[in-house]
């Protein structure tokens, strides 16, 4: 049997990275890896990580416990008082919480107090459909497989009618609204269309067509040519809508963590600790230690008034233990 493969972060990462860039329907299907996509993963990830000498298996093995660490971390944050801290990529929640997940499922114990940096690129890669062709993730962990799909296919995509152009208008407007972040994904769209349209046609013929071959007719050719053209217009178009709906919710979901954290944070809860007249001034010093937990911020300002000075005098005197 095989010693047992120690997984630091950069591996885990790197084993992560290679699944996504492997992740399409020619190595995988929705019951997992294909063989042959087992060899690319173990290929590609011995080739950027000599060092760690992993066998097959030791992939394996490890690819399925980060599956079940995700399944377990997504259970847990299902569960009312669990908020999960993006910045330090953990679980937050009070004791008494915890006390109770570890009794249902004790192999959280070690999510109490260890992050989990890769719940969302996991979340991409677990929850999603698998794409066509090759998977392709951005710097900031999102699949941008559909916009690079476009650039493969053939050429001759030209909107035809008042309808398409309208459309483009329309998905201009709704990118307009993402701001900056917005207009980066535009320029990524136009820089794909532009090139699907200098793409010469994939299979073309370079040589002449002989005298002696005949011509085909051009009222039989044009309406052919014609459906193609609409049809791969409406593919590119809603490839562009998909995506855009995708950064709208990213960028909607940033905004509403942004506005939380406002809302819940240390100068509110050191402006509330001003009216609390009957604290001693060591715990009104030992109370920014308390607050520097989100969940705890929460908690406090969550009180009515008369109860936070009880709450916090507990919090203190677990610190001081």
């Amino acid at each position: 049997m095989s010693n047992r493969a120690r997984w630091v972060m950069k591996y885990e990462k790197g084993l992560v990275d290679i699944l996504h860039e492997n992740n399409n329907s020619h190595y995988r299907t929705p019951h997992g890896w294909k063989t042959e996509g087992w060899r690319k993963i173990v290929r590609d990830f011995n080739h950027k990580h000599p060092d760690a000498g992993f066998t097959k298996v030791q992939i394996q093995e490890h690819e399925t416990q980060l599956k079940k660490d995700y399944k377990l971390i997504k259970s847990i944050l299902q569960r009312d008082g669990v908020s999960w801290d993006q910045s330090a990529s953990m679980i937050r929640t009070t004791d008494e919480i915890w006390d109770e997940i570890i009794d249902v499922s004790p192999k959280a114990r070690k999510y109490q107090s260890k992050s989990f940096p890769l719940l969302q690129t996991l979340e991409i890669l677990l929850e999603r459909d698998i794409p066509e062709g090759v998977g392709n993730i951005d710097e900031e962990g999102n699949d941008i497989t559909p916009l690079l799909s476009m650039s493969r296919r053939p050429s001759g995509i030209v909107p035809g009618s008042t309808d398409e152009d309208e459309n483009n208008i329309s998905t201009l407007q709704r990118t307009l609204e993402l701001g900056s972040q917005g207009l980066d994904d535009l320029d990524i769209l136009q820089n794909q269309t532009e090139e699907v349209l200098q793409r010469p046609q994939p299979g073309a013929d370079p040589k002449p067509k002989r005298a002696e071959e005949p011509a085909q007719s051009s009222s039989c050719i044009e309406p052919q040519k014609d459906k193609r053209k609409k049809r791969k217009a409406a593919d590119i178009q809603q490839t562009m809508e998909a995506y855009l709906d995708f950064r709208m919710k990213q960028a909607r979901t940033k905004e509403q963590t942004k506005k939380d954290g406002e809302q819940f944070s240390i100068s509110r809860c050191i402006k509330a600790l001003h009216a609390m007249t009957e604290l001693s001034d060591q715990i009104r010093v030992l109370a920014a230690d308390v607050f520097k937990d989100a969940v705890n911020r929460e908690i406090f300002l969550s009180y009515e008034p008369r109860l936070r000075a009880l709450w916090l005098k507990r919090e203190v005197n677990r610190l001081l233990c």
